[in-house]
């Protein structure tokens, strides 16, 4: 059945996915669906449009919709440099103190995890796949969890689409968890006790933020443009050399993001706002469009399963993280703190510092979120091609 949009009228097509991506980001400024995210709400919007047959399914259908493709071929490798231009390594380290180490652990736990899971719950054959996915987005963020199904080729499964899915449910329940945390007076004997310093704001940590420009903006996309290039001409070597079928232009434009990024911090600090937001609206851009190769019933009959994946390498992670907490001697904030950088990323790490009276360990937060976002990929890519 031709769908009400035909898959020819590319500026059509793309006009819908912008506006779905545009509502999904407003709604969540606005709060209007409570706690669920905008990620959630762009893909089951563009879904339930294709379902209806209002645009063009994403995948199961005999013809191609050039609008999609489009999208599916450049939005990832441009979002992936964008977002990595905070990513200064020597800043991460020096300035993240004990949350740093408190960060890698929660990462270690993510991984053993992940195993745990994938050894517990069946999914079939792309059980490793779903378990590489779900760890690199435990790790870094969405942007990893897109980059990571990429690699694998596995952005169009019903697997992936159930773990998008549960990610948001599993993750807020997650969250809610730790902050009851530190109101539990029998976990107290697995943390360091706080020092009353980390209570105190420093007068001179306030950070110089720039606002986005025309000149940002093109500069961002020239060099996100270069970036994403250089990184395709390169791939193709790396692979023959490897003799791999792996699609590793992303992890190659990765590693090039990092490499500029920590080359030249002073010079990309003041465009990593600009970049952010451009980046982060290819993301959601590209999120539309794979909701419209999203399947609800596939969904349904896999969602408990991935639910299961997740709270298994969830709570494994938070137990993990508490039982070395005393060796480490991490208190119970630098635990909580960070484990919300690894489960949620920098977005929710920092606001939960303030909220618990750490103002010290806000931008530290935000800085080994970010390190997330930097090693989330290799981490996930790694994990599914041994479980695989």
């Amino acid at each position: 059945m031709q769908p009400l949009i035909s898959p020819e009228n590319n500026l059509l097509v793309f006009t819908v996915i912008v506006a779905v991506a545009a509502l999904g980001i407003y709604s969540e400024h606005k709060k209007w669906f409570g706690k669920i995210s905008g990620i959630l709400i762009t893909m089951i919007l563009m879904a339930v449009l294709a379902m209806l047959g209002i645009v063009p399914l994403a995948s199961g259908s005999d013809y191609k919709v050039p609008a999609y493709e489009m999208v599916f071929t450049y939005f990832v490798p441009l979002a992936i440099p964008l977002m990595l231009f905070s990513a200064n390594l020597k800043k991460i380290i020096r300035e993240s103190g004990k949350l740093l180490l408190a960060f890698i652990i929660g990462a270690i736990g993510v991984v053993l995890g992940s195993f745990l899971a994938f050894y517990i719950i069946d999914l079939g054959e792309n059980s490793g796949n779903t378990a590489g996915v779900i760890a690199a987005t435990l790790i870094g963020g969405s942007i990893n969890f897109m980059a990571t199904g990429e690699i694998m080729n596995f952005t169009t499964h019903p697997l992936f689409s159930a773990a998008i899915a549960v990610d948001n449910v599993a993750a807020n329940m997650y969250i809610l968890l730790l902050f009851v945390i530190p109101s539990l007076g029998f976990m107290a004997r697995f943390f360091q006790k706080p020092a009353i310093e980390n209570e105190l704001q420093e007068e001179n940590n306030e950070q110089v933020q720039h606002g986005i420009t025309m000149e940002s903006i093109a500069i961002a996309l020239f060099i996100a443009f270069a970036i994403a290039s250089a990184g395709n001409l390169i791939a193709p070597y790396i692979q023959q050399l490897f003799g791999t079928k792996l699609s590793i232009s992303i992890l190659v434009i990765t590693v090039i993001s990092v490499l500029v990024a920590n080359l030249f911090p002073k010079a990309l600090v003041k465009l990593e706002s600009t970049a952010f937001v451009l980046g982060l609206l290819m993301m959601y851009m590209f999120l539309a469009t794979i909701g419209a190769a999203t399947n609800f019933s596939d969904i349904f009959n896999v969602g408990l399963g991935v639910f299961g994946f997740y709270l298994i390498i969830m709570f494994f992670h938070l137990l993990f993280v508490i039982a070395t907490a005393k060796l480490f001697k991490l208190n119970v904030y630098e635990v909580i703190v960070a484990s919300a950088a690894n489960i949620m990323g920098p977005s929710v790490a920092a606001p939960m510092a303030a909220s618990l009276q750490q103002k010290k360990m806000v931008t530290p937060a935000v800085l080994v979120g970010i390190l997330g976002y930097v090693i989330g990929t290799f981490v996930g890519v790694s994990i599914a091609m041994v479980l695989n």
